[in-house]
Parts: structure tokens; sequence; C-alpha cells
């Protein structure tokens, strides 16, 4: 995008006199809600694997909040646009590049950081947990948030988060960036029930899901359960 050139020499010294002093400071800053499944191993062989729907906190090393967990985020640059700052944070943070990520909410309450005034725009990122390679950052459960002191608002931000994967699982194929390249029906149902907080029931969950996967051909082979069909997203 070019600069912006002033249309008239009126203007041009206005822009030239105009100091942004006389307003009150404002910061910004970019937190990324980052999901994904984690499939836990049971040692009864007869039981398959646990999943659930873990968010990724990093342990504040200073104050304010110093010791609490937080999502990874940071200050934007001021030659910086909020993807940027959203990409290099989550790398110095988590170690975490190319994953899927859409902008959620801003988030503006005046006392939200007690330094000084902070406006937050939070982005909400999904991967397959199981095959991250983490720096300095955790996998929480997020039915185990409370166990742990959660800085700032990032509680909410992470219960908005949670509310706008509900609503988009159903009706858009945002589910798959959390899965692994190839997958059971049965595993991918837990995840859209681990979401949305319900059971499903298998015959209709398989009939709305058929048009956005395919077969493999293969099929599993656990030891102590029945073989199952290993599918993978279609491709338009």
């Amino acid at each position: 995008m070019s600069k912006y050139k002033p249309s008239c020499e009126e203007e041009k010294i206005f822009l030239e006199k105009y100091d942004a002093k006389d307003y009150p400071s404002i910061a910004i800053t970019v937190d990324a809600v980052v999901f994904g499944v984690r499939r836990d191993a049971t040692e009864n062989y007869r039981k398959l694997d646990k999943q659930t729907i873990q968010v990724l906190l990093v342990k504040r090393e200073e104050y304010p909040y110093k010791n609490y967990y937080a999502l990874p985020g940071g200050f934007v640059g001021i030659e910086e646009s909020l993807e940027d700052t959203l990409e290099r944070t989550l790398k110095n943070k988590t170690g975490l590049t190319g994953i899927y990520s859409e902008q959620l909410y801003t988030f503006g309450a005046i006392d939200r950081d007690p330094r000084m005034r902070i406006v937050s725009s939070a982005y909400i990122s999904l991967l397959d947990a199981n095959k991250t390679n983490l720096k300095d950052a955790i996998w929480v459960p997020i039915d185990a948030l409370d166990k742990y002191d959660i800085a700032f608002d990032h509680k909410d931000i992470i219960d908005e988060a949670m509310n706008r994967l509900r609503g988009k699982i159903v009706e858009s194929d945002i589910v798959f960036h959390m899965m692994p390249e190839e997958f059971t029906i049965s595993e991918l149902q837990e995840v859209y029930e681990i979401v949305l907080g319900e059971k499903l029931l298998a015959p209709a969950f398989r009939r709305v899901i058929a048009k956005k996967i395919e077969d493999t051909g293969k099929m599993t082979n656990n030891a102590g359960h029945r073989p199952s069909r290993i599918f993978r997203q279609k491709k338009d």
C-alpha cells in the first residue's frame, strides 16, 4: 500500500504539526488462542485412547501476573501488521509456524491490563496437537483451566474462542485443522463431541460427514480392537 499524500498544502502543514502526544497513549497487542486435540494413551489395550481439546499457554516470567499462565501474544510493532505480530509471537513463544489462524474478536475493556490502556486483537489458531514440538509452552485441557492461575482476561478470551469453535465446527471444515491427515470416523466424531459438549448419534453423524471425507482404503490394526476403516478429508 502506497503512503498517503496530502491533498493540499494546508493539509500538509496540518500533518506536520500534528502531535500524537496530545492524546492519551494506547497500545495494541495480539493474543493467540491455540486449540488442539490431544490423545492421552491408556494402559488398557481394550480401550481406545481418550481425546481432549486443549489450549496452549505460556508461563509469564515478569510482572504483571508473574508466574501466571497466559495466551501467547505480544505488542504490535510500529511497522507490523496484526498478522505479522501473530506469526512472530507464536514462533518466539511456542516455536509454532504456519498454522491455521483466523481473527476472533477485539478485547478492549478499560481495566483489562494494569500497566496502561491496552486493546487486544485475539486470534483463534488450530492444529494437530499430537505433532507439535513446543518451545516454552504447555497444553492445558479446557476442563482443567480452573486449576491454573490465568493472567489478564485471557480466560474470557478462551471462552469466546470456544464459542466460536462450537459455532463453526458444524457449518464448516474447520475441524480438519485439528485432525491428523488420516483418521477413523469414531476419532472424528469424538472431536466433534468434545467441542460441542454433547453425544452425537453415530448413524446421523456418518450421514452428515460423508460428503466431507473419503476412504483411504486402509484399515486400523490396533490390538484388542475390531479393525476400522481409515479416512481423510475430501479435497475439492
